[in-house]
């Protein structure tokens, strides 16, 4: 089967118009579908631009239901943590400080997860 040379053309310029449009669609991922690197230990990273410091908490109100469980306060606090750092425009969260009481299922203790840490952008 032969391909006559101006539907060659016009394949080749789809083929390309596609891929340009799907180098455009990936540069243009919404800002909360970007990784966020969250770290532990000494030092932040090295190279990287600090932005300021971030609280990512699992309780919002005094009223939080006290039943959840730990898994999702975990998961609430360190999805609170990477949303600051976004609004910062970072990538990168080295945490400095964490209260994890609500742990343990204690009478009279907070069940707060509590995650400081310092905002970086890494190139």
């Amino acid at each position: 089967m032969r391909v006559s040379k101006p539907s060659c053309q016009l394949i080749k310029n789809l083929l390309i118009l596609l891929i340009i449009m799907g180098c455009t669609e990936v540069s243009a991922q919404p800002e909360e579908s970007k990784a966020i690197t969250i770290m532990l230990g000494k030092s932040g990273p090295e190279g990287c631009e600090l932005l300021g410091k971030v609280t990512g908490s699992s309780k919002e109100s005094e009223a939080e239901n006290d039943t959840t469980s730990y898994t999702e306060r975990l998961i609430k606090a360190r999805s609170n943590l990477t949303n600051e750092a976004r609004k910062l425009g970072g990538n990168n969260v080295h945490i400095v400080h964490s209260n994890n009481s609500g742990r343990y299922e204690i009478p009279g203790v907070d069940k707060e997860i509590l995650y400081i840490g310092n905002v970086y952008r890494c190139h």
